[in-house]
């Protein structure tokens, strides 16, 4: 298993990654970080940390999280890996993560994508993500088990559609049949692009709850900056756009429009108007722009 970790500009933040994931039994060989052209001299403090033994790779320009994870998995791939687990680095793992997993990989061989049951850095005992499934005849995803308290009563292994790309495990054969990440996109999105591509190939996807991890929420982006908002709004749609046909892409329309509506009334409410432009930005362009398109958007 070859482990590859995204770092921009947030050096401490990959080192306590890199940490926990030491605790939960990583040999730092098995690490490969893939620096996006940070300028806080990431790569070379990572380096005098963890020394030679880790693979540190920096690259010239920032072209995205999906586009680091493809420069990751095509190192990985010539080191001989077979299952990659990619990670963005604002996340700690549980001491007994990576047992888990290999739990999950032998108690479920026909699994090629797994997913951990993601909660909150701040509230470490709520479930944030364990995946979600699709409402059948529309896009509209339904999370597993968000809010809730994490316990043992919460089935070991769930089936879902998507998986969030803080963190997920894939098997080599997954990139071999549909290809890497789609990088047009700097960020959002990617990850229920490249989920729904896997689950339309007849790949079998599953969370597992029993290997934890925690999760700084928009560590790298922020929660309420514009440009959040924007790439946010916009990129959700146009997965939308891109994958919805006959009457779905009508629900969806109408979906996507309530939605934003919603978030419009809260902007205003909270006297968040600095977000409101660039929410109805996002909404215009995801329905409007198409996919060779949104790559000359960023």
């Amino acid at each position: 298993m070859s482990i590859i970790i995204i770092n921009y500009n947030q050096v401490q933040l990959t080192i306590d990654c890199i940490e926990s994931l030491i605790s939960s039994g990583a040999d730092l060989s098995q690490i490969i970080i893939i620096d996006n052209a940070s300028e806080d001299k990431s790569a070379e403090i990572l380096n005098t940390y963890f020394g030679p033994t880790i693979t540190i790779h920096e690259l010239s320009e920032n072209k995205g999280y999906p586009h680091g994870l493809n420069v990751g998995i095509s190192i990985a791939v010539k080191k001989g890996a077979d299952w990659f687990l990619l990670m963005n680095n604002d996340v700690i793992v549980d001491e007994i993560f990576l047992p888990e997993l290999q739990k999950a990989i032998n108690e479920n061989p026909s699994a090629k994508l797994i997913g951990p049951a993601i909660l909150y850095y701040d509230q470490p005992k709520i479930v944030w993500y364990l995946g979600y499934k699709i409402i059948p005849g529309t896009l509209i995803g339904v999370r597993s088990f968000r809010g809730r308290k994490y316990n043992e009563k919460i089935p070991k292994y769930v089936s879902i559609d998507v998986m969030h790309g803080c963190t997920m495990l894939v098997h080599k054969i997954v990139f071999d049949q549909i290809g890497l990440f789609d990088d047009s996109d700097i960020i959002y999105g990617d990850d229920a692009d490249f989920s729904l591509r896997a689950r339309n190939a007849g790949f079998l996807m599953i969370g597992a709850s029993r290997a934890k991890i925690w999760h700084r929420i928009s560590a790298t982006m922020g929660k309420e900056k514009p440009q959040t908002r924007y790439l946010r709004t916009r990129n959700t749609i146009a997965f939308y756009n891109r994958y919805s046909k006959g009457i779905s892409k009508y629900i969806m329309l109408i979906f996507t429009l309530l939605k934003t509506f919603v978030t419009l009334i809260k902007d205003i409410i909270m006297h968040r108007e600095h977000l409101i432009l660039p929410l109805c930005n996002g909404f215009i362009d995801g329905w409007r722009l198409q996919k060779d398109t949104l790559s000359k958007s960023k």
